[in-house]
């Protein structure tokens, strides 16, 4: 059969079209399915898994049929979907759609389910019978969910665009880290990780790889650290080349958790524990192959796709959960987008706009927020259009996140996530109409059963984690803690949640130097805030880890006595040691260093500010993009004390 909008375009367009019925030729030494032509239901699946498969099955309409098959009455044909073996074995109603899907090599458990327990025979059995009465509604429904695409959901295209794109982000968190790890945790760095380490194993007697796990406890020294993330770096690249996808993800999971474990405060943020976490299930999506195209390349694993899903399901629903749980006033009202704009660690100069839009629109922005977060992830195991629906809200919040703040690849990985959402029909999309349909996705041999073995061993042991993690985390009572704990080391689970409770105010630290005790001179970070008239930058997807943690320390400062204690916060004292050493690696850092090439300040000074973004007013009259009002100021250190005080 045709249709008018398909003359000419071949079978390029036939293939995504219900109008178009498959036949085989009869007789035929395979299984026969045969479905009723006159039902575009019927024609609408058909057309979907002879999509999937057309091997080894014979298709055919009971127009076609009827005449090969004289036993059975014309009647039976039109009232149920019949699939007669070569035996002559003929299953009709559920049991037929059920040996459909072992025949396309979807799945056989149903069929087993319906053959051997008679409850679910008798629940398959009626469901087919109320779709089979009512086709047209039937057919409305399945448009409504599953588009007009009369491709089948599969996902291998789907697969090779993520994992590209998780090396992507993968090398972009590696080159990130690459710049600042030695003045974050070298040797001559604010936290060297070698004295972590060290302190670590002299305080426990043993090295606790297993509480601990990273590389570097064989070695932490300086070419430690680079050749960790260069060989990160390198397995990213390759994998978004496509070569050897799971020993690049392997590679890169493991550079990575080194890393993280041992970044110490500068490497323990939620985006730190979602790359490990995505980069882990990745692992198992990824082919056994040298190359991610490879022709003999195995169908995805759906269950480790799904696992996936859930992840990104659970991220989304907690980030928004935690917000309410928190009973923070202002997300119960909407507000809280009126402070976050300005108060979030790293604004760009579209939140200077976005902070003076009227209260309405910041209410209405909030409200959406929470749609999104709480609502959408409820859509991602659904049918093909509400993941679509999922992937578009999913994704526009993210993409409104990245132009208002600075989180590093955090909104990007999220987004990479989001594109398992989409199947193969979809993805095509994007591809040139004369090579779409020579991408072939679906039309590809299952994985092999130990490999299904395997993957259902870990998405067992995933669960038996994440699980947990969740209920512990939306209800606030602990479960399962020692399991666990056993893995915490790892990040293979995680809790999510940013901005729990909304910060409304914007303390700041600002560090000043001096050669004579009389004159001073800022230290200008290069994203931090700091001098009033320069505009909020982009640094996407780079994330610069010391200017995140001196917010950190800002507001841990803010809730100190009032002359706070510099022994109080979390790097700060560190960091004033670095300084008044004038370590390179950490001076590196910083945008402008003062009396850097005098080798380093003989006084430190540092102020609490308060931050906030200046009015249309103040900046049209002054050029200012901040307004501060200070705080407190600490008294004049020397820097040759604090290095007395180091050695001691």
């Amino acid at each position: 059969m045709g249709c008018e909008s398909c003359q000419g375009c071949g079978s390029r367009c036939e293939e995504q079209c219900d109008a178009h019925v498959p036949e085989t030729p009869l007789p035929s030494p395979f299984p026969v399915v045969i479905f009723d032509g006159d039902c575009r239901f019927c024609r609408r699946w058909v057309r979907r898994y002879w999509n999937l498969k057309h091997e080894g099955i014979a298709w055919s309409s009971l127009e076609n049929a009827r005449s090969h098959f004289p036993d059975v009455p014309e009647e039976n044909f039109r009232k149920s979907l019949h699939v007669i073996e070569p035996d002559g074995t003929i299953r009709t109603r559920a049991a037929a759609c059920y040996r459909v899907l072992q025949l396309v090599g979807l799945r056989a458990w149903p069929l087993w389910f319906h053959e051997h327990v008679p409850l679910a025979r008798r629940v398959g059995d009626a469901f087919y019978s109320l779709i089979s009465r009512h086709r047209r509604a039937a057919d409305r429904a399945s448009s409504m969910l599953h588009g007009n695409v009369a491709a089948p959901a599969t996902t291998l295209l789907a697969r090779r665009v993520f994992l590209r794109l998780l090396g992507l982000v993968y090398l972009s968190a590696f080159l990130s880290a690459g710049w600042q790890l030695q003045g974050l945790v070298g040797s001559n760095g604010i936290r060297p990780v070698a004295e972590r380490l060290s302190f670590i194993e002299s305080a426990l007697g043993t090295v606790p790889f297993n509480q601990l796990p990273t590389l570097l406890w064989f070695d932490a020294g300086d070419s430690a650290l680079q050749a960790m993330w260069i060989l990160g770096a390198i397995a990213a690249f390759l994998l978004v080349l496509g070569l050897a996808p799971m020993a690049m993800l392997l590679v890169c999971w493991t550079s990575y958790l080194s890393i993280v474990n041992s970044g110490d405060v500068f490497f323990n943020y939620q985006w730190d524990a979602l790359l490990l976490e995505t980069g882990f299930l990745a692992i198992f999506l990824a082919p056994v192959h040298w190359r991610l195209n490879a022709p003999g390349a195995r169908r995805p694993s759906n269950a480790i796709r799904l696992m996936l899903l859930w992840l990104l399901a659970r991220f989304m629903f907690t980030s928004g959960f935690v917000k309410l749980q928190s009973g923070d006033p202002t997300w119960w009202d909407c507000t809280a987008l009126s402070y976050h704009y300005w108060t979030q660690p790293l604004p760009t100069w579209v939140a200077w706009y976005m902070a003076g839009a009227s209260e309405w629109f910041q209410k209405f922005s909030c409200f959406l927020m929470f749609v999104i977060e709480l609502g959408l992830p409820l859509l991602i195991f659904g049918p093909r259009v509400l993941r679509f629906v999922a992937f578009v809200g999913l994704v526009s919040l993210q993409l409104l996140i990245m132009a208002t703040g600075n989180y590093g690849f955090f909104n990007l990985l999220t987004i990479v996530l989001c594109v398992l959402l989409l199947d193969d029909a979809q993805l095509l999309l994007l591809w040139p109409r004369k090579v779409r349909w020579k991408i072939r996705a679906g039309l590809v041999r299952l994985e092999s059963t130990p490999r299904r073995m395997f993957n259902a061993c870990i998405v067992v042991f995933v669960l038996s984690l994440s699980i947990p993690t969740c209920w512990s985390q939306l209800t606030s009572r602990p479960a399962m803690e020692d399991w666990r704990g056993a893995f915490a080391g790892y990040r293979l689970v995680n809790g999510y949640g940013l901005f729990r409770s909304m910060t409304t105010t914007r303390p700041e630290l600002r560090i000043e130097a001096s050669m004579d005790g009389v004159h001073w001179e800022p230290y200008v970070f290069t994203y931090k805030p700091g001098p009033l008239d320069r505009r909020p930058a982009f640094c996407l997807p780079n994330m610069p880890r010391l200017d995140w943690q001196l917010w950190f320390d800002g507001l841990y400062a803010e809730v100190l006595p009032q002359q706070p204690n510099i022994e109080g916060l979390m790097i700060m004292p560190d960091l004033l040691m670095a300084l008044a050493d004038n370590r390179e690696p950490v001076v590196e850092l910083i945008e402008q260093a003062p009396f850097a090439d005098a080798g380093g300040p003989r006084y430190l000074r540092w102020h609490l500010d308060q931050y906030r973004f200046t009015t249309r007013g103040q900046r049209s009259s002054t050029g200012d993009w901040w307004a501060r009002t200070p705080v407190y100021s600490s008294n004049v250190i020397r820097a040759e004390e604090l290095l007395q005080a180091e050695s001691r």
